[in-house]
């Protein structure tokens, strides 16, 4: 147990550099963050009045969760893993004994942490009260996880960096479907039983001052289905992908 956590550990430190050391980890982790502070400046200028601005931040709030959320654990996790395929960095650490089990943990790990950060850097680019951050990181760490877990499936589909390009693109789509409410008439029916649907709807609440209300309930147990459903995905055609690979 101890030689299996000291392999995990050197992992994760060896993942958590790649994520400042590849461009392409890098540039997903800052386009959140450059989307937002453009956003905020351009957008913000032109709100008049305390309930425009109140709308205003919690849509910036949203939009937010929903970049961070779909960029970093998908663009960045698939296309890492994949780029570790295609340099046979994987086999080589599978002949050195490190499990699959190992990889997958330490990716998914660091794809949190980079969530966090990112989330972090987001809610004060936006000058939200510090107050309200600690359940802002909540709603987008938790709120992830489903989509870490199945890129983490798709890093270990893709073959090389270009089909894991074309096959983050159909899960950046519905990550972001939340956003599509504002400017498709019903789709708002539909956006809370999408996977980031709660996660949408949990920020809004956030900016409103209404995260402990009833009002809340849904939201949170829609998000920690999708969680259940994407890691028992996850066990089964992992299983299945494992064998292929």
């Amino acid at each position: 147990m101890e030689a299996v956590m000291r392999k995990t550990a050197t992992l994760f430190e060896k993942d958590l550099k790649d994520v400042v050391k590849n461009p392409t980890m890098l540039v997903c982790c800052l386009l959140p963050l450059g989307f937002i502070a453009f956003f905020s400046k351009v957008m913000g200028g032109n709100v008049e009045g305390a309930e425009a601005q109140h709308a205003f931040d919690a849509t910036m709030l949203s939009y937010a969760l929903l970049f961070t959320c779909t960029m970093v654990s998908t663009m960045a996790t698939i296309t890492a893993i994949a780029e570790e395929k295609e340099k046979h960095t994987l086999r080589t650490l599978m002949l050195a004994n490190v499990g699959p089990e190992q990889i997958l943990l330490s990716r998914g790990l660091v794809a949190l942490i980079a969530i966090a950060v990112v989330d972090a850097a987001c809610y004060l680019v936006l000058g939200q009260p510090l107050t309200g951050l600690p359940a802002f990181l909540a709603i987008g760490v938790v709120g992830s996880i489903p989509f870490v877990l199945i890129s983490l499936l798709l890093g270990l589909a893709a073959r090389d960096q270009m089909s894991a390009g074309l096959l983050s693109m159909p899960i950046l789509l519905v990550g972001i479907a939340p956003m599509y409410s504002q400017f498709i008439d019903g789709f708002s029916n539909i956006a809370p039983y999408l996977p980031t649907g709660g996660m949408d709807k949990l920020g809004t609440l956030l900016a409103d001052g209404a995260l402990f209300t009833p009002e809340a309930v849904l939201p949170a147990v829609g998000m920690l289905v999708w969680i259940v459903v994407a890691a028992v995905a996850f066990a089964i055609i992992y299983k299945r992908l494992s064998r292929d690979n």
